[in-house]
């Protein structure tokens, strides 16, 4: 088969990214969705977006938190998760990078795009029963790899390390 027709025949993927804004305080900047997306209500969600054609996931990451917040974190972007979302609800398999920033200062103003219709500052404990069920999981996987200082492989918000880990065979010995 040619290299093109190759190429062509691949699925198709969307990209996006993430940002994980805390405060000095320890807090987690959320956004609140304006209008839903196909496929899920309106929720709370940490400042994201889809990457434009040829875009790396950290200037994906930057450009939607400069476009939804208005922030400019100091700072590089330090890797946290990349979530393999299953196709659903006709959107095509999505591939998530998500990124901490390093924290602001308390009071930080910020900025918000029509996206969204409020903005919230609350801390890992307090944003659980704000979020949609299927967030639950994906949202505790970041706040442990931002903790541990580690980055995790996710399927569709489960953290995949801790799925073999469960399914590991007792070592022979």
């Amino acid at each position: 088969m040619e290299p093109g027709v190759f190429a062509a025949s691949l699925p198709r993927h969307v990209v996006s990214a993430t940002v994980l804004v805390t405060d000095t305080d320890g807090r987690v900047l959320m956004l609140h969705q304006a209008r839903p997306y196909p496929g899920h209500p309106p929720w709370w969600q940490l400042p994201a977006g889809l990457a434009d054609p040829g875009e790396a996931p950290p200037v994906t990451a930057l450009r939607e938190l400069a476009e939804e917040t208005g922030l400019h974190p100091g700072g590089a972007l330090r890797p946290l998760a990349v979530d393999y979302r299953t196709a659903a609800d006709g959107w095509p398999p999505v591939i998530d990078f998500a990124f901490a920033a390093d924290p602001v200062p308390a009071g930080t103003p910020v900025r918000l795009s029509a996206e969204h219709d409020t903005l919230a500052w609350k801390t890992w404990e307090q944003w659980p029963p704000f979020l949609q069920p299927e967030q639950q999981a994906w949202f505790a996987a970041l706040h442990a790899a931002r903790r541990l200082g580690r980055t995790v492989v996710l399927v569709d918000g489960q953290d995949v390390g801790q799925a073999a880990k469960a399914l590991a065979l007792p070592s022979q010995g």
